[in-house]
């Protein structure tokens, strides 16, 4: 059985050159307004972010999630070629990491839940106050060689079981704590 409902599986199985060189945020976009319908005090705010000044111009885009008017989740989705590159996993940890400090002190929740995407490959984070953002940086004193963003953080699938259960996992969370506020 699916983890989730057709038209959200049809819509990360869907490849749709001729309109978009990539369709994943779209899905993204459905997924995360079903798990958070609009129909209530959530809302998904999507912002892309292109980047031309590297070699190879790609575009990266972060789904908000908000409760009310309050940042609670956070999914900052890469293309998925770019899971093999060391400097992009680097720069996508990096990422993730500077929104989730921007955000904490906004978050109402005891803990604020955050998604590094590679496509549909998750890593998941999470921090609070007064604490370190979990996954911990791998450090070494050797820079030069050293893969500090393991690819294998990104260790699961959405569209497989494990994914979508570990995902409505971290929704389910937030969205209990949200109706304790």
């Amino acid at each position: 059985m699916a983890p989730w409902t057709p038209e959200i599986m049809d819509c990360f199985q869907s490849i749709k050159p001729d309109l978009e060189s990539d369709f994943t945020p779209a899905a993204y976009n459905k997924l995360l307004n079903t798990l958070f319908p609009v129909n209530t005090p959530y809302t998904v705010f999507p912002q892309v972010h292109r980047h031309d000044e590297i070699v190879t111009p790609s575009a990266r885009t972060t789904f908000t999630v908000y409760y009310k008017n309050t940042p609670v989740f956070l999914l900052d989705l890469h293309p998925y070629p770019n899971l093999a590159r060391i400097s992009a996993r680097e720069a996508a940890d990096d990422h993730i990491r500077m929104h989730v400090r921007d955000l904490l002190p906004y978050c109402p929740l005891p803990t604020l839940y955050a998604i590094s995407a590679f496509g549909t490959r998750l890593s998941f984070y999470t921090v609070t106050p007064g604490c370190a953002i979990l996954p911990a940086r791998v450090t070494a004193s050797d820079q030069s060689t050293h893969d500090g963003t393991p690819a294998d953080w990104w260790d699961c699938d959405i569209l497989e079981d494990d994914g979508a259960i570990r995902l409505k996992e971290v929704v389910n969370k937030i969205r209990n704590q949200c109706e304790n506020l």
